[in-house]
């Protein structure tokens, strides 16, 4: 036992060397390579997808869609080829790069952002959009555009509903004072 002991013992001694030696050699790659790549930085947003404030009950929409649905038009307009190279444009997303033609450009985009859409069943719809970028300011700026674009987006979106339901309502009132108006003088010719 004792003898086994000892072989053990002398074992492990032999291989300490060793053993110093992969680990020096592997916590100097780490941080040779932490130091030599570029920093990233990844900015989000989440926004939250609520449902039209207007009750169905008070004025049926003629187009319904359901919230994964309308994330997946908000996706798809965000990450739209004019809207990628304006924004890339607009923050010098790839001033470093040289010349990149416009397709490598959205491609490049498309590549940093990153869309989420979170839906459960009876639950809030949530959608996060993250951009990684070299710089802390250029993650956010692009991340707050995309927001920006997001909420005038829908903004316009629910303006528009808000006004056909605006003029279906006058419409509907213009109908029924035409036909209080015959109803009242049906009224006046029979007293």
């Amino acid at each position: 036992m004792t003898s086994d002991i000892r072989f053990y013992k002398t074992l492990f001694v032999k291989r300490i060397p060793l053993m110093a030696t992969i680990f020096v050699l592997c916590s100097a790659i780490g941080v040779g390579l932490a130091v030599m790549l570029p920093s990233r930085y990844v900015a989000e947003a989440t926004l939250l997808v609520e449902s039209p404030q207007i009750p169905d009950e008070l004025a049926a929409s003629t187009v319904r869609t359901s919230a994964t649905e309308r994330l997946q038009i908000i996706e798809q307009r965000l990450l739209t080829r004019a809207n990628l190279i304006d924004i890339a444009n607009e923050f010098a997303v790839f001033d470093g790069r040289g010349r990149m033609t416009p397709d490598d450009v959205v491609k490049e985009m498309r590549e940093l952002t990153q869309i989420q859409r979170t839906a459960s069943r009876g639950g809030a719809t949530f959608m996060t959009i993250a951009f990684r970028a070299t710089s802390p300011n250029l993650s956010a700026n692009v991340a707050n555009e995309f927001v920006t674009l997001v909420l005038s987006d829908d903004s316009e979106r629910r303006q528009g509903l808000a006004e056909q339901t605006l003029e279906f309502f006058e419409e509907s009132v213009d109908r029924l004072d035409q036909q209080l108006g015959m109803q009242s003088s049906a009224i006046v010719q029979f007293k």
